[in-house]
């Protein structure tokens, strides 16, 4: 790289070393290959949240109304010569925005040198981790806070009491749950649960309800096919019960999500880059410091969207 751009070569080790994390060129190449092996990362990472949140671009990070249309009024037959019936809309809003949030990681040059550069790809495969974390942490904050009983008994989405752990009993009555929301008129808005979400606790029971071929009838004359199975997704998520970090967990609660499209949890991005921006400064950026230092950004919000589109059962009393 130095040869290709003009420059001497140095001979000892040290002084390549500062050659290669300087500000010419080849810190360009290694800052592209950081931001690569960065992406990669952030997109191996698990985001349970894709499988049910609705993805959104901003073009600033002024606040945003969301704005979902209702339709009213059903099709009327148009007798010949008739004239066509007005119909009306109605409109639901949500309120997001997104803001900026990162760090800094600075590698002592002696560490550059002791780890022989490799220090570079664990960098930023640690740094990729902790910007997909960091906007799981913040969608499942959003979730758990319930702001404005968002599930509430009042919109239709939420269930507690001793029968809601989740069983083939209790999933069955939040799927009829979700397929019962209607609009201010009563008319069915044909929405279908796509995606069931649990903490890790219920992991095996929900693997065996949308799993199992059978499921076992204390009565031989009772039909004993699974008629749950493959009827939704499954994710399962830590974050819905880890207290330690976030309020509102539980072990025993459980939801239901239609498909993305259905909104009822909005994930918006400045200008639709939906990964972080990593650069990188070498070893002569501060003449206070000698390390290399990456500075990593993610400009990213959420917020609750369509309470019709989601389910919430709290599995115990």
């Amino acid at each position: 790289a130095l040869l290709a751009d003009g420059k001497e070569v140095p001979h000892s080790r040290a002084a390549m070393i500062r050659a290669a994390l300087s500000t010419y060129s080849l810190p360009v190449a290694l800052g592209n290959a950081a931001e690569k092996v960065l992406f990669d990362s952030y997109t191996e990472t698990p985001a349970t949240w894709r499988a049910f949140a609705s993805t959104k671009s901003t073009t600033n990070f002024k606040e945003h109304t969301g704005v979902r249309p209702s339709q009213t009024g059903d099709l009327e037959e148009i007798p010949p010569g008739g004239e066509f019936k007005h119909g009306s809309i109605k409109e639901a809003l949500f309120k997001y925005a997104v803001d900026t949030f990162g760090k800094t990681l600075s590698v002592d040059r002696r560490d550059i040198v002791n780890d022989d550069l490799s220090l570079f790809d664990d960098t930023a495969r640690s740094l990729g981790r902790a910007a997909m974390r960091s906007l799981s942490d913040l969608v499942y904050k959003v979730l758990l806070a319930n702001a404005n009983s968002f599930f509430g008994a009042g919109n239709g989405n939420y269930d507690e009491g001793a029968g809601t752990a989740l069983s083939a009993t209790s999933l069955a009555t939040g799927l009829a749950r979700m397929m019962a929301q209607r609009d201010d008129e009563n008319r069915d808005l044909d929405i279908r649960a796509r995606t069931l979400l649990v903490p890790p606790e219920l992991q095996q029971t929900a693997k065996e309800l949308l799993q199992s071929d059978f499921i076992q009838r204390a009565s031989n004359d009772l039909p004993t096919g699974n008629a749950l199975k493959n009827s939704v997704s499954l994710e399962v998520e830590p974050r819905l019960s880890n207290d330690d970090r976030f309020s509102g967990t539980s072990t025993k609660a459980w939801y239901l999500f239609a498909g993305p499209s259905d909104a009822a949890l909005i994930v918006a991005f400045l200008q639709g880059k939906q990964s972080p921006t990593v650069e990188f400064f070498g070893l002569d950026a501060d003449p206070n410091k000698l390390a290399a230092t990456w500075r990593v950004y993610f400009d990213y919000g959420s917020t609750l969207g369509d309470h019709r589109a989601a389910y919430r059962a709290k599995g115990e009393a």
